[in-house]
């Protein structure tokens, strides 16, 4: 192999590995950013029930 087409089979090898960098840390902020709303929508849930428990009991 030449040298040009070494360097070619470098390059591409880093461009592959850096895109699975990049990939593996978007999936990261993604899961955690899913996570965060996902446990803030429970809390608004658990929220709502009980302010709806709360106004059953006051009309009783």
């Amino acid at each position: 192999m030449t040298g040009s087409s070494l360097a070619e089979i470098y390059f591409i090898a880093a461009m592959m590995i850096l895109i699975l960098i990049m990939g593996v840390v978007a999936v990261f902020f993604f899961v955690r950013t899913y996570k965060k709303e996902k446990a803030q929508h429970q809390k608004e849930k658990e929220q709502k029930l009980k302010e709806k428990n709360e106004k059953q009991y006051a009309e009783k």
